[in-house]
């Protein structure tokens, strides 16, 4: 019979990794249920009213005091702000133009490229290599066709870069959610001008529903459960979970928009997986 310490300790061990792995289908879902009001709302007003759903729940749940703040948290802050709705509106773009999982693939060469900064092994040489040739394979292939789509995503890959240094600067500044929930805010104000004509182009109560979903599943969920998750596994553990999020982002596309994907672009994908991987659980 197992001790009841030993679950307890087992269940501690596959929390974080399940929480994480729960965050990236979240954020990854709401990505695919995006697309299906672009038609109504466009790339744009889509993002803009994303922010507008889920700037009062992250004010709700984190509820931060606004008085006391340190210059460097409202720099930071307003920083991000600004950064996150050019984020979501280059992603949006370039997910309108093509499969859901290229287009996270190509995303994700901003933290592998943060994560290669600097390197000095000879073995990382061989995950620069590999994350090459998955972009090769990926733009290459069919479902790269969209040179609009692919620097779209590319631009993605450079502002995510900058929205995760500047998070980590919040998170030094703040506790919790509430410098996240600060940053969205300032954001939903500043996509205001875009989510107002996104929200009177139609009263139907379906597409706003699928609006408030996607804010729900890509804001609020995954900002929630990765800040439980960061205090259950270790910084090298939560680095490689995350290096999956292209996998989990093409399993998406499949399962919700019937995307399908070349040989070529399934290759791709799994090479920069597999160099994200490389590069956070070899890192010192």
């Amino acid at each position: 019979m197992v001790p009841p310490e030993a679950g307890r300790e087992v269940t501690s061990h596959l929390g974080g990794p399940l929480l994480l792995l729960a965050s990236s289908a979240s954020l990854q879902s709401s990505a695919a249920l995006a697309t299906i009001v672009f038609a109504v709302y466009g790339p744009v007003g889509t993002g803009a009213l994303r922010f507008a759903f889920a700037a009062p729940v992250l004010l709700l749940v984190a509820r931060p005091a606004l008085r006391g703040r340190s210059r460097d948290f409202w720099l930071c802050a307003t920083a991000l702000g600004v950064t996150l709705p050019a984020l979501n509106f280059t992603l949006y773009g370039a997910i309108s133009r093509l499969p859901l999982g290229t287009v996270v693939t190509l995303q994700y060469l901003g933290p592998l490229t943060l994560a290669l900064v600097g390197i000095r092994r000879r073995l990382d040489l061989v995950w620069v290599a590999a994350a090459c040739g998955g972009v090769g394979l990926i733009t290459g292939g069919p479902g790269g066709g969209s040179t609009v789509g692919v620097l779209l995503a590319l631009g993605a890959a450079a502002i995510t870069m900058a929205s995760l240094i500047l998070s980590r600067q919040l998170a030094t500044a703040s506790a919790g959610l509430d410098g996240m929930a600060v940053a969205v805010a300032i954001a939903a104000c500043l996509s205001l001008p875009a989510a107002l004509p996104a929200a009177l182009a139609t009263d139907a109560a379906y597409e706003l529903g699928v609006i408030a979903a996607v804010a729900v599943l890509g804001l609020s969920v995954p900002y929630a459960l990765e800040y439980v998750a960061i205090r259950a596994v270790s910084v090298k553990t939560f680095s490689v979970l995350l290096s999956l999020d292209p996998a989990i982002a093409a399993l998406a596309g499949v399962l919700w928009l019937g995307q399908r994907l070349g040989m070529s672009e399934a290759i791709g994908i799994g090479l920069v997986v597999v160099a994200s991987s490389g590069v956070m659980a070899t890192r010192r």
